[in-house]
């Protein structure tokens, strides 16, 4: 009996099943580097140009923006007054098509800040949705959809964490 390992059929199904788990890796990483506040890091999870939809959550419009501006200046700026945050993920399925790869998973994201007027936690619960483009020998994001189902705590933490005392 031949070795099945050896089998092309084999072989593309150990390529596809090692691209899957690169694309879960760098959708896990996002929630960790959040967390972590590893900003540099964050930022290189994404291509150049990123389209983010945070409607269900905030209202507005999609964004389409350097990843730059999201992540250094835009994330960055609005988590870093908080005392913590802690994004989970799970499970993260994939589906690949070629160079590109689509990513779905639950999030729930918890913010703390402590001397927040209104209270000092802000939970957010959804589904992301992210699409990601094969750059060379990694995964890059270029597309991310937060649908929230729902929240609780103080909805005006990360503004009144913002301010100043």
């Amino acid at each position: 009996m031949p070795n099945a390992a050896a089998s092309p059929d084999a072989a593309a199904s150990a390529d596809a099943s090692a691209r899957v788990l690169e694309a879960q890796g760098v959708v896990a990483r996002v929630a960790h580097y959040i967390d972590g506040r590893r900003w540099p890091e964050l930022r290189a999870l994404f291509a150049d140009q990123v389209e983010t939809d945070y409607r269900s959550l905030f209202g507005g419009d999609v964004q389409v923006q350097p990843a730059d501006q999201l992540v250094l200046e835009g994330w960055r700026t609005l988590l870093s007054p908080l005392e913590s945050t802690q994004h989970l993920l799970g499970p993260i399925d994939v589906e690949i098509t070629g160079q590109t790869a689509r990513a779905e998973c639950h999030v729930r994201g918890y913010h703390r800040a402590p001397a927040a007027a209104s209270g000092p936690e802000w939970m957010v619960a959804g589904h992301y949705v992210f699409s990601l483009t094969r750059a060379g020998e990694s995964w890059k994001i270029t597309k991310l959809v937060l649908h929230a189902t729902y929240q609780t705590g103080n909805r005006d933490l990360l503004r009144e964490a913002a301010v100043k005392p």
